[in-house]
């Protein structure tokens, strides 16, 4: 039996380089292409652009686990590409905002595998936000240091099976870390 492998962590912490790096491991992971309501970015490929009225009648038809609003974009996490991971024993992954992980812990009792991914420090963190430019207005920023204000005050354990610093130049490695673990999981 496989669990669905949830990333959580802050913008900037490289949950979508460790994503990548999973595929190269092993091919059973399958990205859960999330819907959303921009524009891709360049190079951006693993995800899915819809209009607002699209994802609309999407939501109003019960596609989709849940959808979000962060940064002004609407995602819908769609749910029957998990149900068909799951059922064809292939990994299922996905980052996930921790304000929603009980949306997906309701979904699928003991079949999740949650990773908590946290930058070595706020400083590094912010060099990481201001070299991909995709915090213009700060936001992403303010929002980190609230999440991790509380993830380093505990305030989140308990919600999680893993976490992990994601060091400077580390993603094999840390991405190694997160994939043993996880399939150790799968025996507990």
């Amino acid at each position: 039996m496989s669990k669905f492998l949830l990333l959580l962590g802050p913008s900037g912490v490289g949950k979508t380089a460790i994503i990548e790096e999973l595929y190269r491991l092993d091919s059973r992971f399958v990205y859960i292409s999330p819907y959303m309501t921009r524009r891709l970015r360049k190079g951006e490929k693993n995800k899915i652009s819809i209009s607002d009225n699209q994802m609309d009648k999407l939501q109003n038809r019960g596609k989709f686990l849940v959808v979000n609003s962060l940064y002004g974009i609407r995602y819908g996490t769609p749910i029957s590409p998990i149900i068909k991971a799951l059922t064809e024993n292939k990994f299922p992954v996905l980052d996930w905002p921790i304000s929603k992980i009980k949306v997906v812990t309701q979904a699928f009792p003991d079949q999740l595998y949650i990773v908590y991914i946290s930058p070595p420090s706020i400083e590094i963190l912010c060099d990481r936000l201001a070299k991909d430019k995709r915090d213009t207005d700060g936001q992403r920023l303010k929002n980190a240091r609230e999440e991790l204000a509380i993830y380093w005050s505990s305030g989140y354990f308990g919600i999680y099976d893993f976490e992990i610093t994601s060091e400077e130049n580390q993603i094999p490695k840390i991405t190694r870390a997160i994939y043993t673990n996880y399939l150790k999981s799968f025996c507990s």
